[in-house]
């Protein structure tokens, strides 16, 4: 059986040679090129009695077919393109690439079974063009092929009962190559061969309709399709503004069955347009002149955001389904709780995947959110009318390739990789199938659950993402209230804080110099991070920190935790470090300290996190995270008492060290200028 990362080589080999020789090097004009040699190699696969690749041949043979005898195989090739287009009539024009290109793309296809139902070649076949061209481009139109191809059953997508799929954002056409690949597996139940190929161009065409701004892009998308079709006289995807939506095309308000989306994101690019933002809820922010007449005012707003709204607009009320990629942040973060209360007003969530973070690196390290909903049939008034539904949740861990978008395989229990891509998408499919039959998942996909719409009426951001839900493994319920206290930290501290943004204006070092520390500083046991700034910066009173407050990395490597030692004491520290001032008649912070850097605190801790790009907690959510603090005072004195001897350890190690660097810094010093 052909493995993923051979198919892979022989592809992107085919690929980068006709991008580098062929006459046509447009990435849409390879692609179809390719689909016809594909389709005749599947139609010469289907006529033979025996069912064997369309191209075999011997490492002598190719040799001899790349030597001087690439004329005979061609000719061969193009009789047989022009059988099966006799027959199926896909094509208009013949097969264009010269002897010597049509004769090396064969020998590279030598050994595969390109009908093979066991594994869609020719889709895969596709999509590693589609990667191959986003590589050239920056990737901004590429969404990974097991991202798309969830989304069709997340959406349960039939195209044979009437569901037609929409993406608005089509890029190079992902979501819709999904969804043919999606209904030609549907089909291959029913139908094969000539049979197959033709319902598969009429449910195609019936169902699949996408909008691109890009105009090559928007090519590169339709050559997508029609090389996985054939001919086909109308395009699937149009070229327009997809925020200007034109009824009078394909695409309408109100009347789509199941939309697919991956719409461009970032705060950095927003929409300021009035003419655009004046047509969306999400852009109007309420400013009440007086208590009878409301005033709009409207928000310049990123695109994602007012995606969100026109792909729900889309959909047909009370039946249409939207799967829709978006940025963590939207899902989770404290600045957008508007957008999730239109969304839980306006649709019913049906499921949530945190996707894994490498899922669109190396293009960008945006962290996002696969989410499936269905349109209400009118907007609820309030969010606290939500009915008790269940939703499907998943934490994926692999995606298949790493943050630089190297492929990423399985390994065998000697540590040696094998030739199938690391994922568990498939797993994650095959407990959402469990799911939707009411039968037990846990023990096919262990990241994958489901929580009641309850629980996110009562989050107090209305966070959607899965990892804020993720059941714990601490059973705090089981805990005995007779023998611990429940307290939240903010009753239990003077102040959570940090400071806010300023200049670093970092000063050369002198006696007077204030060591500058930031997040990654603060386990560390010395006293020079090679920053200082002065005694007399304008916010030194807000950077300093004093002995014993407790501190907490708040961006980037978030939950980090540490306490300031007599040694730091007066240093500065960065605005992404939480400050912690302990109240200690009320508790120690050294019982603080160790409970926050407990595995059941930094549990919850990661349920806070937010931010798309850099990861982000919030000293709100901290300071509502409730302290368990036992009633036995010998337990109590213990657990202090142990922390309290290890940072006072802590402590005499970076005086010693300080001290001893110090000494070595005199010794060379003195001897140098001696």
């Amino acid at each position: 059986m052909l493995k993923t990362a051979e198919l892979q080589s022989k592809i992107t080999n085919i690929y980068n040679h006709l991008y580098a020789n062929a006459d046509t090097r447009t990435p849409h004009g390879i692609a179809t090129e390719v689909g016809k040699i594909l389709h005749t190699a599947s139609f010469m696969e289907q006529n033979r009695s025996v069912h064997r690749p369309a191209f075999e041949f011997t490492p002598k043979q190719i040799k001899a077919h790349l030597n001087g005898q690439a004329n005979q195989l061609a000719q061969e090739v193009r009789i047989q393109f022009q059988k099966m287009n006799d027959k199926w009539g896909f094509y208009d024009a013949s097969i264009t690439l010269n002897d010597f290109d049509l004769a090396y793309t064969c020998c590279q296809l030598s050994g595969i079974l390109v009908s093979d139902k066991e594994k869609d070649v020719f889709g895969d076949a596709v999509e590693i063009f589609r990667g191959q061209w986003a590589k050239q481009v920056g990737g901004q139109f590429f969404t990974d092929s097991l991202v798309t191809k969830l989304a069709m059953q997340l959406l349960d997508f039939q195209a044979e009962k009437g569901d037609d799929l929409v993406d608005i954002c089509a890029g190079t056409g992902g979501f819709l190559l999904a969804g043919l690949n999606h209904i030609r597996q549907q089909l291959e139940q029913k139908y094969s061969g000539e049979e197959l190929e033709k319902n598969l161009v009429t449910l195609a065409k019936k169902s699949l309709k996408g909008q691109e701004v890009d105009k090559e892009v928007c090519q590169v998308a339709n050559a997508t399709l029609i090389s996985r079709l054939g001919k086909a006289k109308d395009n699937f995807v149009q070229n327009g503004d997809s925020l200007l939506l034109n009824e009078e095309g394909k695409i309408k308000f109100n009347s789509h069955l199941c939309v697919a989306s991956n719409p461009p994101f970032g705060t950095k690019i927003t929409v300021k347009d009035h003419r655009i933002l004046e047509k969306f809820d999400l852009a109007k922010v309420s400013s009440r002149a007086n208590t009878f007449f409301p005033i709009h005012k409207l928000a310049k707003r990123a695109p994602d955001i007012l995606f969100v709204e026109q792909n729900v607009k889309l959909l047909q009320p009370d039946k249409g389904r939207l799967s829709i990629v978006l940025p963590y942040q939207i899902l989770s973060g404290p600045q957008t709780l508007f957008v999730r209360n239109w969304l839980l007003k306006n649709t019913i969530i049906q499921s949530v995947i945190d996707l894994p973070a490498e899922t669109f690196q190396p293009h960008t390290g945006t962290k996002t959110c696969l989410l499936t909903l269905k349109r209400r049939k009118q907007p609820l008034e309030d969010v606290s009318a939500i009915e008790d539904y269940p939703i499907f949740m998943s934490i994926p861990k692999w995606i298949g390739h790493d943050r630089r978008g190297k492929a990423v395989y399985k390994k065998t229990i000697d540590g040696k990789n094998t030739n199938e891509i690391l994922t568990d998408f498939p797993e994650l499919s095959a407990a959402y199938e469990a799911y939707k039959t009411g039968k037990a998942f846990d023990h096919i996909h262990k990241q994958s659950f489901t929580i009641s719409s309850k629980a996110i009426c009562n989050a107090e951001l209305l966070q959607l993402n899965a990892q804020y839900h993720k059941p714990s493994k601490f059973n705090v319920a089981a805990v005995d209230n007779e023998d611990w206290a429940f307290v939240e930290l903010n009753k239990l501290a003077k102040k959570i804080f940090y400071p806010g943004r300023f200049k670093r204006n970092y000063v050369e070092y002198s006696e007077n110099a204030i060591p500058f520390f930031g997040g990654s500083d603060i386990l560390q046991l010395w006293s020079w991070t090679g920053k200082w700034i002065a005694d007399s910066h304008p916010k030194i009173n807000e950077l300093a920190v004093k002995k014993d407050w407790v501190i907490i990395t708040r961006s980037g490597s978030t939950g980090i935790v540490s306490i300031v030692p007599e040694a730091w004491d007066g240093f500065a520290m960065s605005e992404h470090i939480i400050r912690i001032v302990p109240d200690e008649e009320k508790l120690s912070p050294y019982y603080l300290l160790g409970f926050l850097r407990s595995e059941y605190c930094q549990e919850i801790i990661a349920k806070g996190v937010f931010g798309s790009v850099i990861d982000e907690i919030d000293p709100n959510f901290i300071g509502k995270i409730k302290v368990p603090i036992p009633k036995s005072k010998q337990l109590l004195q213990q657990i202090i008492r142990d922390i309290e001897e290890a940072e006072e350890a802590r402590n005499q190690a970076i005086v010693g060290t300080k001290k001893a660097i110090r000494q070595l810094n005199n010794r060379f010093s003195n001897a140098f200028t001696s």
